[in-house]
């Protein structure tokens, strides 16, 4: 099962001791917004356990702070779900939901918006809670981007025209795993801001992209088996088959070797972390800030992917959407 592919993972293992409190809340979330209606639906969510991805991936957050990390959790699966169907192959009804919900990032919506617009209009809402306006602007520029990679995504499909090698699939797939928004949400839980002039630093941009890359690289190795039962190309395993012309398993095990050269890269890349602080003149705050951006935002984003990817009964066999698919849909808002 590539559910139980294992990484070269130094970083330690870490869960939110209000673990048990986001399990509760896990649907409460959902149901009030009406983006889960039925029991068969509700059974599902459960299943997939984004309580327990929210607690590794916000180790620090606690109450409110953790209850707003499962439900950013929850609308990033409930709106993935929403291209398994015909949009996700059709560019125009693609955009036509992707606009819908970045909508939300100017104003209020209508009240015949998507139930999955109001649902991120209510999450963009409390992220936003204490945060600065320049952080406002740079974390409503990563959800531009992110939406924006659905429609690539099924323009991809729409041409019969799958990723020809890496590097092309990276380019694409970065914006759409909605690592860097859930690294930004890092900042609001933890209640700081990390000094602006860090993202300009080529350190830190490496070790975000290696976050990134890792996130996704666990993500397709997890979900191989679903998407190729729905005919899905765009894979990072079978883009590397396609450019490699390797089986399957060796495929896994050169992504395997490619997480290990990321992981070794971030750890050397953290040695540096002390000069580049020096060299944007941080002060004794701004630094213990950084650092707690290091662990509770990029390292947790890697290890916390890591650990519930292998756990979560959302890659399990019998995951799926249910056999009335555009029924389950219509009942996400769609």
């Amino acid at each position: 099962m590539p559910q139980d592919v294992e990484f070269f993972m130094p970083i330690p293992s870490r869960r939110s001791r209000d673990y048990e409190r986001t399990k509760a809340h896990h649907l409460v979330w959902p149901r009030a917004l009406g983006l889960i209606n039925s029991q068969a639906a509700e059974q599902r969510h459960l299943q997939a356990d984004y309580a327990d991805l929210a607690a590794r991936f916000y180790p620090s957050a606690t109450g409110p702070d953790a209850d707003l990390g499962v439900d950013l959790m929850t609308f990033f699966f409930l709106f993935d779900d929403l291209f398994d169907g015909p949009r996700g192959e059709d560019p125009r009804a693609a955009r036509a939901l992707t606009d819908a919900v970045a909508a939300a990032l100017d104003g209020p919506l209508p009240v015949d918006a998507p139930a999955i617009a109001h649902g991120f209009f209510d999450v963009w809402r409390r992220t936003r809670q204490g945060m600065s306006q320049a952080w406002c602007a740079r974390a409503a520029r990563t959800w531009r981007g992110y939406l924006s990679g659905y429609v690539d995504e099924a323009a991809s499909r729409n041409h019969h025209a799958p990723c020809a090698s890496m590097a092309e699939y990276l380019a694409m797939r970065r914006h759409t795993i909605g690592a860097q928004p859930t690294v930004d949400l890092a900042e609001r839980v933890g209640r700081y801001e990390v000094h602006q002039g860090l993202f300009d630093s080529a350190v830190i941009t490496a070790m975000l992209r290696i976050a990134i890359d890792i996130n996704l690289i666990d993500n397709d190795i997890a979900s191989l088996e679903k998407e190729q039962a729905r005919g899905e190309q765009n894979n990072i395993v079978l883009v590397v088959q396609r450019e490699r012309g390797w089986p399957v398993p060796r495929c896994i095990a050169h992504l395997q070797d490619e997480v290990r050269t990321r992981v070794e890269q971030l750890l050397i890349l953290e040695d540096c972390l002390p000069e580049v602080y020096d060299s944007y003149g941080l002060s004794a705050a701004e630094r213990a800030t950084a650092d707690a951006y290091r662990d509770d935002g990029i390292r947790a984003l890697i290890r916390g992917a890591y650990d519930w990817h292998r756990r979560s009964g959302r890659y399990s066999p019998e995951y799926a959407i249910p056999a009335g698919r555009l029924g389950y849909l219509e009942e996400l808002g769609a």
